[in-house]
């Protein structure tokens, strides 16, 4: 005899362990599915809060959401999508040249990333310990070579050049 599975998140609050779990930054979890193979999928948002405008400082007014995609570190050995609902908001003072504007969160994902935050030092490690190439790495990741390089070279740039010793190879 088959259970259903107990639901923990609810209309009205957010479930506090898959948030754990999971662990985004001020992100809260909403659903994981399975999707295609082994990947896992993890929707998440960030709570209802007032904002106001990057420039002018005026409280802007919600806009909506924008579905964002994002790679993240392998669980289980499964890969990991991220959908990430971001906040829009629109300033409704009409002498700012800003318009709509988009949520960032820079310990979750950089603007415009493919990678999250995590899984790039996550691909790192596994370079620097485990001797593993950008494309198993990439095979890991449920992604493309060139988009783990893309992600992963600005911070091993950074490492290079503040003297830190990282020895990669790149397939």
């Amino acid at each position: 005899m088959t259970r259903a599975a107990p639901r923990c998140h609810h209309a009205n609050t957010y479930c506090v362990n898959c948030d754990l779990l999971v662990g985004l930054n001020d992100l809260h979890v909403i659903g994981v599915d399975r999707g295609d193979g082994d990947q896992l999928t993890v929707r998440v948002e960030s709570a209802r809060a007032v904002m106001g405008c990057r420039t002018c400082g005026v409280i802007a007014h919600s806009h909506g959401r924008r579905e964002v995609v994002l790679i993240d570190a392998p669980c289980l050995d499964r890969p990991v999508k991220i959908m990430w609902l971001k906040r829009t908001w629109r300033c409704v003072e009409p002498a700012c040249p800003v318009g709509t504007f988009t949520e960032q969160n820079p310990t979750v994902a950089e603007p415009r990333a493919l990678l999250t935050v995590r899984a790039c030092w996550w691909a790192i490690r596994q370079m620097r310990r485990k001797h593993a190439s950008v494309r198993g790495i990439a095979r890991l990741l449920g992604t493309t070579w060139n988009t783990v390089w893309t992600s992963i070279r600005p911070l091993l740039q950074a490492m290079a050049n503040d003297g830190v010793l990282v020895v990669i190879g790149t397939d």
